[in-house]
């Protein structure tokens, strides 16, 4: 049950992560060029009610404070993606630029600083040539996700448009914003990407890595039912005596199976009751307060997280009853090549 939550709860929040800074899906041009708000194919988007739109422009900077520079990818958006409760919505106007926690830290920057942004995403600009704009750092966002937070750094929309020479009507794509199941069908020079299909590979090795440690808790499970099934056969083969003679009395051999069916099956959901009680309240102390903590720079989150699903849960109680059931059922099978003439003998 531990791990069920564990592998559920970390695909949990790499997913809202992901989908919260992604939004559902980016429509951008096939070419990388710029994407024209008038255009034909995208003036019935954005003119549609039943789907949010969000016009970003991304490209790549130069970002200096003082004597320190890195390398940066500025998002310059309308609203800020919902990676930070309680932030005024307004933050990313007046030239103010919002850091990655790493970023910040690799900068020295604090909330209030002067930072510099220079522009070489487009080859045709060189050093001397590129706009250079100033920023006053107004907030700084913490993800866990570190591609994020070492790499990229938000500004407004018309900032990013004035520092990557953006016309008015220009911009680098579209942020869809809406359920799981949306679809956006465009015909070329235009495409749409979900953010699990940017991300394909980070959740294929998350399906892959699932499976040895459901394998590996599975072999443990295994094993105690192995010895619940070498319980039964003990105590079948010390009680052969009782048992022969209960069978000799007349008792039908179905009757008393159920005898030792019923034992392992108690056995079996007492066992799945009190491990399935600490689990839940080790998954709701951990998902309460988060005292389990791993490296963010590894694993995407600082804790390990935990998502209790109700059905897994009780699923897993069923499945333990009923394979307990079987493994105290299989050790009756030698009842019908029980001699009682050479059992009795001696006793």
């Amino acid at each position: 049950m531990l791990t069920t939550s564990i592998i559920d709860g970390f695909e949990d929040v790499v997913s809202n992560k992901l989908s919260n800074i992604e939004g559902q899906g980016r429509l951008k041009h096939i070419l990388n060029k710029p994407v024209r708000l008038n255009d034909d194919q995208i003036e019935p988007l954005l003119n549609n009610p039943n789907t949010k739109i969000e016009p970003f422009v991304r490209g790549v900077c130069m970002i200096r404070k003082g004597k320190k520079l890195d390398g940066v990818i500025i998002e310059g958006v309308n609203s800020y993606p919902k990676l930070v409760a309680d932030i005024d919505s307004n933050f990313i106007e007046n030239n103010k630029i919002i850091l990655g926690e790493g970023l910040a830290f690799s900068l020295n920057a604090k909330v209030g600083d002067k930072i510099f942004l220079q522009n070489i995403s487009s080859s045709e600009l060189s050093f001397s040539s590129s706009k250079i704009l100033s920023f006053e750092v107004s907030h700084i966002f913490y993800s866990g996700l570190q591609e994020y937070d070492k790499n990229l750094a938000y500004i407004g929309l018309s900032n990013a448009q004035s520092l990557f020479e953006y016309k008015i009507n220009e911009v680098t794509g579209l942020i869809i914003k809406g359920d799981n199941d949306l679809y956006i069908d465009l015909d070329y020079p235009f495409y749409f990407e979900t953010w699990k299909e940017r991300h394909a590979l980070l959740f294929e090795w998350m399906t892959i890595q699932q499976w040895p440690a459901y394998i590996m808790f599975g072999l443990i499970t295994f094993v105690g039912l192995v010895n619940l099934f070498a319980a039964i056969a003990m105590i079948i083969i010390e009680k052969n005596g009782p048992i022969t003679v209960l069978l000799t009395q007349g008792m039908k051999d179905t009757s008393l199976r159920n005898v030792f069916v019923l034992q392992g099956g108690i056995i079996g959901i007492l066992g799945s009751l009190i491990g399935g009680v600490i689990s839940f309240v080790l998954i709701k102390v951990q998902m309460e307060y988060s005292l389990l903590k791993i490296p963010s720079d590894i694993y995407f989150m600082d804790h390990i997280p935990f998502t209790f699903k109700i059905y897994k849960y009780f699923f897993i109680l069923f499945l333990v009853f009923i394979c307990s059931m079987i493994a105290a059922w299989w050790p009756t099978r030698s009842f019908k090549n029980l001699n009682p003439a050479e059992v009795l003998r001696y006793e």
